[in-house]
């Protein structure tokens, strides 16, 4: 258990985001927060190319916040350089599992097993595991020494004291799934669609278990590259339109048929390509990367019918009409959205792929609820949007919904529109808390 408040950061390629939490006496607190521009050309293909000046943006965004704490949690993501997955192997000890695990990596990573830094945990301790279970899940991090090497030499000389690195899939968990345990959350399969700015990354959590990864090439940097062709606008004016002007319009015709041929194009497809295993050169030694050794209660949770996850609050007020071409006319809004609408559909594709191979092809589990967030969730009525074309629940994640707010402006309304942009450093902020 944390004896103070720490930093939970979240490095992005446009934004960093902070959170300081701490241990109060109804659970944790949010003591400060904040977020800041990534600085132009500081990371490159998601990977640190100029520790300095992000040490300068990282000290310059706890002084604007007002964080106290110099202990971080920092999470960790790139996709050219870090491969996150679970595994099966065969059901075995602590200690065979350490053996196994030096050459079974080589199969998962697309890069020499002599030059990367790998952790790994079971997603269920082995004495959990019904007796009758012949395999164990696993899941492994593996990541290009030079890429975690920035990361700490960023943290370092921003004059932070590094209490873990730890990837993506696991931080938004915690935030929106572990803190919501008692209501529900581990009852449920639950779909996590974090929208960066270059990547969407896909997590499916199984009664608290993470049991599958996929990240999409398809982001929130697409939607902005979309807009700037159509509209013949700068990046960074693309990038505002989206940000101001950018919404949801519910007129099928604007996007079905970019849908449609999403979909004709994965019915040609017989399967996922999800990362397949290269040819390694050498073992590695490892862990370094801090997966945390905490144990899933959620592994022993038996089957059955899904409960409610109900986040309390009350009754649910009635959602506002949708907006149409028809209802907002020829603005700016609507052409945005004009602009981003076959991207977006390409993106809705891609994340139906992948809630239905694990659904169908995987685990025969349907999944019940999809939490989306990262900036692209902040457009307006895009979860409205999302849960028509999946089919399925999908909500906006809200990490801050379990967490007292002790920030001196409280629960602002600027609070509030950028808390889908902090699931990741709200779960890093509340590591030590979940265990």
């Amino acid at each position: 258990m944390a004896q103070g408040a720490v930093l939970g950061l979240d490095i992005g390629t446009r934004v960093i985001k902070l959170c300081e939490i701490g241990p109060g006496k109804q659970g944790p607190e949010l003591l400060a927060w904040g977020v800041a521009p990534t600085p132009q050309n500081v990371i490159s293909n998601g990977v640190i190319v100029d520790p300095p000046a992000l040490a300068g943006a990282i000290t310059q965004l706890i002084a604007s916040a007002g964080a106290k704490s110099r202990k971080v949690h920092c999470s960790v993501a790139s996709q050219s350089s870090l491969v996150v997955r679970p595994i099966e192997v065969p059901r075995m000890s602590e200690a065979e599992l350490v053996e196994t695990m030096r050459w079974e990596v080589e199969r998962y990573i697309p890069f020499a097993a002599s030059e990367v830094i790998v952790d790994y945990k079971p997603l269920v301790a082995v004495e959990q595991l019904p007796e009758s279970q012949q395999n164990m899940d696993v899941l492994l991090a593996a990541g290009q020494e030079d890429m975690i090497n920035a990361y700490v030499e960023a943290l370092t000389q921003a004059k932070l004291e590094i209490l873990s690195l730890d990837v993506e899939p696991l931080a938004s968990g915690r935030a929106l799934i572990d803190i919501n345990a008692d209501r529900g959350a581990y009852e449920q399969v639950i779909a996590l669609v974090n929208i960066g700015a270059g990547t969407t990354d896909i997590s499916i959590y199984k009664r608290g278990v993470l049991s599958f990864c996929r990240p999409v090439a398809l982001a929130g940097d697409s939607l902005t590259n979309a807009i700037s062709e159509n509209l013949g606008r700068e990046f960074a004016e693309a990038e505002r339109l989206k940000t101001e002007e950018g919404m949801i319009l519910f007129d099928a015709s604007l996007y079905r048929t970019a849908i449609e041929a999403g979909s004709e194009r994965e019915a040609e497809n017989e399967r996922i390509e999800l990362a397949p295993p290269p040819e390694g050169e050498t073992s590695s030694e490892g862990p370094v990367f801090d997966l945390g050794d905490e144990e899933n209660e959620a592994a022993a949770a038996a089957s059955g019918e899904p409960a409610a996850f109900d986040l309390g609050g009350g009754e649910t007020p009635a959602p506002p009409p949708v907006p149409t071409a028809q209802n907002v006319g020829d603005t700016m809004g609507r052409r945005v959205f004009e602009s981003m609408a076959p991207t977006l559909a390409e993106l809705v594709t891609e994340v139906r792929r992948s809630l239905d191979f694990f659904s169908t092809r995987g685990s025969q589990t349907r999944v019940d609820k999809v939490f989306v967030f990262g900036g692209t969730a902040r457009l307006p009525h895009f979860e409205r949007f999302l849960t028509n074309e999946l089919g399925t629940e999908v909500e906006i994640g809200n990490p801050l919904a379990r967490l007292d707010i002790a920030t001196p402006d409280g629960y602002s309304e600027e609070l509030k529109s950028f808390s889908p942009m902090l699931p990741i450093a709200v779960g890093m902020g509340i590591r030590d808390l979940m265990e």
